[in-house]
């Protein structure tokens, strides 16, 4: 492979031997003036397209600057919906699971419990307090369920995204499911 500038390092090392020798003529200044006045008009050219590329390289790193804060943006929105959806899920999941439990407990009350404390106790809305009571502690039990439900499937979400990155079908840049909110 040649080496770049071989042919002006020739004529400058030429030139340089002249000089030392004192064997120079009014063709050899106009000569060394001429392969200089070539190299400079070649630099700004090289340099103007270098100043080009280099503009847009910087608008190319501007623009996917800009993208990465879009994309971190609509993950963020993305891992919120994700949320919203899974606590909608569970939720709805858990209020299933308790009106099951409740129309249960109320017909077992209204059959079984009504009658012996009406029995034992003469007073008239004794029965309605206690199907308040229960209604309470469903309540409570429900929220309960939401909470135990919405972190056994951030567990099985984590679980399979470990599984997914430990395999190498995720690559580094997919977004993450952030537990905690």
């Amino acid at each position: 492979m040649k080496e770049l500038y071989h042919e002006e390092q020739k004529i400058l090392s030429d030139y340089v031997g002249k000089v030392k020798q004192k064997d120079l003529s009014m063709d050899d200044a106009v000569n060394i003036a001429v392969h200089y006045k070539d190299l400079l008009d070649q630099s700004k050219v090289i340099t103007r397209i270098s100043d080009r590329l280099q503009k847009k390289l910087d608008h190319a790193n501007q623009k996917i600057k800009t993208q990465n804060v879009e994309i971190q943006k609509k993950n963020t929105e993305l891992e919120e919906t994700i949320d919203q959806l899974d606590k909608m899920t569970v939720g709805k999941k858990a209020s299933r699971i308790m009106f099951v439990i409740a129309i249960v407990l109320f017909i077992s009350e209204e059959q079984f419990l009504a009658p012996v404390i009406n029995d034992m106790i003469d007073i008239e809305y004794v029965g309605l307090v206690i199907l308040l009571v229960i209604a309470m502690f469903l309540k409570f039990f429900e929220g309960m369920l939401e909470s135990y439900f919405l972190k056994q499937t951030k567990k099985k979400i984590l679980n399979k995204k470990n599984s997914e990155s430990s395999d190498g079908k995720m690559s580094s840049n997919s977004f993450s499911y952030v537990e905690g909110k």
